[in-house]
């Protein structure tokens, strides 16, 4: 920020109003505010503000002095920075500490070290995280975009310096605001469509944004003589193109790309528009409470991200589907409430000492060694708490590579299992399954499968309700949450964006017997297990899968996006005419039980067995449904991580890990169809309660995906509870 007279003397109160406008919309966005989906865009703004800012400060030095002070400006960005996000850091990293999951706590210490060496934007962008991943948000993801800024403030003066020792200085700084404004957006709109993550992450591709700001600045002589009815006009459509990005720009909109010249525009024609320029909009702007919201935006930045992702799971508010639907919102309005409050109080504990006050000239070497010494201390602090965690968790199982079994392990020949049903279509059970409680008393009566007295393929392993964690552990803790299917990775399916779906084969590519299996993330769980299958019979394996996309026909809702998830219902069909063009010998669908709908009446599970039936219908060869995974009350690994002594506490009844749902919408689609139900639920869970552990294998990677180490142990149950194909159903 400007300091000293001359720097009060260009004060714009109608500025610090735009930046409360930009954190308003970073925090409707965040909260999940419904039609604010694209208030991510403040963030735009703030770099558009940044460059425009910062630019004046130097150019103005340059003009006045004739030479831009490097190390008085490095200062000067340390003591606006630095305090406050110290303060930020380390309260987050002992929030941690206390609230999440021993298993989570190393990632969040990396988190913690990239941001403190600004290179938050480069490890996310690695990492390819997504601000609106179901689950699993670190606490330091926002740090991404302090560290483009950071990383802009290292280069952009020393260009600046350069430039304006060529002539004069605004012209000089001007052309090289253009060459970057052209080269990064360029770099930006091609990067996006090939590397979205990097596009929105990284320096290179958000350097034009900051540097417009800057070529604004640097116009300010030449702007400020336009009329004022232009100057008005070019406020009111700023205006309007910023508004326009909240309903342009969609979270499945390629961005930064294209789309992003309309947060762009649009704050750049709010400064250009303002000056000495007295109207209605700079009025507005300057309203007292937006401006006091902005003035403490950048703690209101900092605070409210880890306030709104650990707060939830400290109030033990952790019910994803209680998230998806959007009945956490009021919670979340409250934490961004106290979010708001906090930031007040480090804006005037923390940032004005720093900036104005007693603390804001220790001079310039001990002003570096204290700032040196306070991020030294974070470094050592995350850096600690990641080994420390590291170490207990490494304590607990084996690595995830030391788990697969090789395909020469298995028999040349499974024992078959037959089941027998009192219902007019076949329905496949789990061998040897207990007896299955009554979910309620809602449900239809309907006749049980039973087994018949073929041995089981092989001795099931004793699930493990209480005590200790099994030493052998497989996959580890530690390596949980990376223990799943390839496809996304091998890009053979497809997550939010998208509806074209890639033809992918695994097993076999020229096996006589082709298998597709079909759905969402639920029917990728299966995946390994299936592999395992097409390499051991010479299957040709064909997956069809997308994130959070269910197998039925009707309209779904995407709580990520916010809105219907009509990408879902363009992949459906374009994968009922690749299957008609494949003809596989047997189509598997597996789907989510639980999701949320676009008409309420379509929450009805057998109304859902219709639209299954309907899709099926028009599906070639046979076809198989496979009941839905039993789900857990808990993330496991996380609890487990927590509880490694005392495994009880990470258990699931029966009656909720099936739920009242249970087989309904797949007996009515059967129903329909005659296609068999494959249910190996009472193998995930053969218990009461439904076990986390099931011998030494970890059973779920969080609280519903199964992990591909426990579904690849099921590939003889799986097998034997397929219905024949091909040349074994004697075609």
């Amino acid at each position: 920020m400007a300091q000293g007279r001359a720097d009060e003397a260009r004060f714009r109160p109608d500025l610090e109003g735009l930046r409360g406008i930009a954190i308003l919309l970073v925090l409707v966005c965040h909260i999940g505010i419904p039609g604010a989906e694209a208030g991510f865009v403040g963030v735009d703004v703030f770099f558009v503000l940044s460059g425009f800012l910062i630019t004046g400060l130097l150019v103005d030095q340059a003009e006045r002095t004739g030479r831009i002070g490097l190390g008085a400006f490095y200062a000067r960005r340390a003591r606006r920075i630095l305090p406050a996000a110290i303060v930020v850091i380390a309260s987050t990293l002992l929030a941690a500490q206390l609230v999440l999951s021993p298993l989570d706590l190393p990632r969040v210490a990396d988190d913690a070290l990239a941001a403190s060496l600004s290179l938050a934007n480069i490890r996310f962008a690695v990492d390819a995280t997504d601000y609106f991943a179901p689950v699993n948000a670190s606490p330091m993801l926002h740090f991404w975009s302090l560290a483009v800024e950071e990383q802009f403030y290292l280069f952009w003066p020393v260009l600046l310096l350069i430039a304006s020792r060529l002539g004069r200085p605004r012209v000089a700084m001007g052309v090289v605001a253009v060459a970057i404004l052209v080269s990064s957006f360029l770099l930006c709109y091609t990067l996006t469509a090939t590397s979205e993550a990097w596009a929105y992450y990284s320096l290179p591709t958000r350097a034009w944004q900051l540097a417009a700001g800057g070529l604004v600045a640097l116009s300010a002589p030449w702007l400020s003589r336009a009329p004022r009815r232009l100057a008005m006009a070019t406020g009111w459509l700023g205006v309007m193109l910023l508004g326009a990005s909240l309903g342009v720009i969609q979270e499945t909109s390629a961005y930064p790309g294209l789309v992003s010249l309309f947060p762009t525009l649009g704050a750049l024609a709010i400064i250009a528009s303002g000056g000495p320029v007295a109207s209605p909009l700079r009025t507005g702007l300057s309203w007292t409470p937006l401006r006091w919201l902005g003035r403490i935006s950048y703690s209101v930045y900092l605070w409210h991200w880890p306030i709104l992702v650990l707060g939830p799971i400290a109030l033990g508010l952790t019910d994803t589907d209680q998230a998806a639907t959007g009945a956490d919102v009021p919670v979340r309005v409250g934490l961004a409430a106290a979010a708001i409050a906090i930031s007040a109080l480090t804006w005037w504990l923390v940032e004005e000492p720093f900036r104005r006050g007693r603390l804001s000239h220790p001079g310039r070497r001990r002003g570096f060694a204290l700032a040196g010494a306070a991020v030294a201390v974070v470094l050592i602090g995350s850096t600690t708490m990641g080994a420390v965690a590291e170490r207990d968790l490494g304590s607990d199982g084996a690595t995830v590579g030391d788990v697969e079994p090789a395909v020469a392990d298995l028999p040349d020949t499974w024992p078959a299992v037959t089941t027998s049903s009192p219902e007019p279509w076949p329905v496949v059970a789990s061998p040897s399954a207990p007896p299955r409680p009554d979910p309620t008393d809602s449900d239809p009566p309907r006749a049980t499968p039973t087994a018949t007295s073929t041995p089981s393929p092989a001795p099931r392993p004793s699930p493990r309700v209480d005590g200790r964690i099994p030493r052998d552990l497989q996959p580890s803790l530690a390596g949980a949450r990376d223990d799943h299917d390839p496809l996304i990775a091998d890009g053979c399916g497809l997550s939010l964006a998208g509806t074209e779906p890639p033809v992918c084969e695994y097993g076999d590519p020229h096996g006589a017997l082709t298998v597709a299996l079909v759905g969402d993330s639920h029917a990728t769980n299966w995946f390994p297990a299936f592999e395992r299958l097409a390499r051991h019979r010479g299957w040709r394996l064909v997956p069809f899968t997308k994130f959070s996309c269910v197998f039925v026909d009707m309209p779904i809702w995407s709580p990520l996006l916010g809105r219907e998830y009509t990408e879902c219902e363009a992949w459906r069909e374009q994968v009922v005419t690749q299957l008609e063009r494949i003809k596989p010998d047997l189509t598997v669908i597996a789907s989510n039980q639980w999701f949320p709908v676009v008409d309420d009446r379509d929450g009805e599970p057998e109304r859902q067995g219709k639209a299954m039936a309907r899709l099926i219908k028009r599906l070639p060869g046979s076809v198989a449904i496979m009941v839905d995974t039993p789900r857990s009350d808990v993330d496991v690994p996380a609890c487990l991580a927590k509880y490694r002594k005392a495994i009880e506490h990470c258990t699931t009844s029966r009656t909720a890990a099936f739920g009242w749902r249970h087989l309904r919408r797949e007996t009515e689609a059967a129903r329909i169809t005659g296609a068999p139900i494959v249910d190996l639920s009472d193998i995930i869970c053969p218990s009461d309660p439904c076990a986390p552990i099931i011998g030494s294998t970890l059973v779920y990677r969080d609280h519903h995906h199964l992990t591909a180490t426990f579904a690849a142990s099921l590939a003889r149950a799986l097998e034997a509870a397929l219905p024949p194909i091909g040349v074994e159903a004697g075609t």
